[in-house]
């Protein structure tokens, strides 16, 4: 497997998970042991140790001393959940979930979006509203995701319709040459109003999840923003914090 631990420990928990909401190791049987896992996925004991981290924080898993890992459950209990620790997690994420665009408009940036989403105030964006599904759990919506970006690139949003599974910030990248070098992320509480509510087949009223994203290419340059809401029931996100080396 290529990529740095992190991402490893990610794709060994992805693949896992698949195994697992497929039947390939059904509720109540063994996952394969840590030496095995190690070999299958050709990774060391600790990304196989990290990835099984994961799937027991989603409650899929349970370890016992001298039993080993055991399936509790087909799905993870707090809706969908993912770690993402790079880009390429974030787009990988963005490929199980699919887009069913409700609406596009162009408009001027006012001051208050501006200062909310970090957009320039006066330049003239497009926004591309859309509902998402988990490609494994189409019955139900994941959540609602608005993305802005800069006129300039309407070019893209007719290939948001033709690729749902494509990040449009990704869309940009590919069709500009601008390329995404980081993601700045704000996660709030917010409560659902009952038009978003209703969309989402939620509890007018109820919780919901408010991740914004800012797209960035190396030196800073916003290249889009996204403004996604989950309810609180469908999303949990995991990360991994690691202490600075000191050479």
């Amino acid at each position: 497997m290529e990529g740095n631990n992190q991402t490893r420990y990610v794709a060994v928990a992805n693949d896992l998970m698949d195994g697992i909401s497929t039947g390939r190791y059904p509720v109540g049987s063994l996952l394969p042991t840590e030496f095995e896992l190690c070999e299958l996925y050709e990774v060391s004991r600790h990304t196989v140790r990290a990835a099984i981290t994961q799937l027991q924080n989603q409650g899929m898993v349970s370890r016992r001393k001298r039993v080993g890992t055991r399936v509790e459950a087909a799905e993870p209990s707090g809706g969908y959940s993912q770690s993402l620790a790079s880009v390429a997690d974030l787009v990988h994420v963005a490929e199980t979930h699919i887009r069913d665009v409700q609406d596009v408009r162009h408009f001027v940036v006012d001051i208050t979006l501006a200062r909310r989403l970090g957009l320039e105030p006066g330049s003239h964006c497009f926004c591309m509203s859309s509902v998402k599904v988990d490609i494994n759990h189409r019955q139900a919506p994941l959540c609602w995701t608005d993305v802005y970006a800069d006129d300039g690139y309407a070019e893209v949003i007719p290939l948001a319709r033709e690729c749902p599974g494509e990040l449009i910030a990704a869309l940009i990248e590919r069709t500009f040459g601008r390329r995404i070098d980081a993601v700045d992320q704000q996660v709030r509480p917010v409560q659902l109003s009952v038009v978003l509510a209703h969309r989402l087949n939620a509890g007018p009223g109820s919780l919901g999840l408010n991740i914004i994203r800012q797209y960035r290419d190396d030196q800073g340059g916003l290249i889009a923003v996204s403004e996604t809401v989950y309810p609180d029931d469908r999303f949990t996100l995991v990360m991994q914090m690691k202490r600075e080396r000191r050479g």
